[in-house]
């Protein structure tokens, strides 16, 4: 099936129709209020989960760095001798 026959198959299931006549005098326009009171409580949300995304990361984020700290302070395979104290251990 070719992207044209999907486009017009899509086109086919998302058309309507007419409209019933009955329901066509409750129709109103949207109020530029109530766009602004969704817009804002999806900016809200979107904040409010980033904040706690951020909170709940970055203690992980601190802690698993000071263990690589930790880690890498206790590891002694890292270290070498003082050149003029001797020969080098690794």
């Amino acid at each position: 099936m070719s992207p044209e026959d999907a486009e017009m198959r899509d086109d086919e299931e998302i058309d309507p129709g007419e409209p019933i006549a009955a329901l066509a005098k409750f129709e109103h326009d949207t109020s530029s209020r109530l766009v602004v009171r969704v817009r804002q409580t999806i900016q809200r949300r979107t904040t409010v989960g980033q904040l706690t995304t951020f909170s709940a990361e970055m203690p992980l984020a601190v802690l698993r760095e000071l263990w690589v700290i930790l880690v890498g302070q206790l590891d002694p395979t890292g270290m070498r001798k003082d050149p003029r104290h001797g020969a080098e251990t690794s």
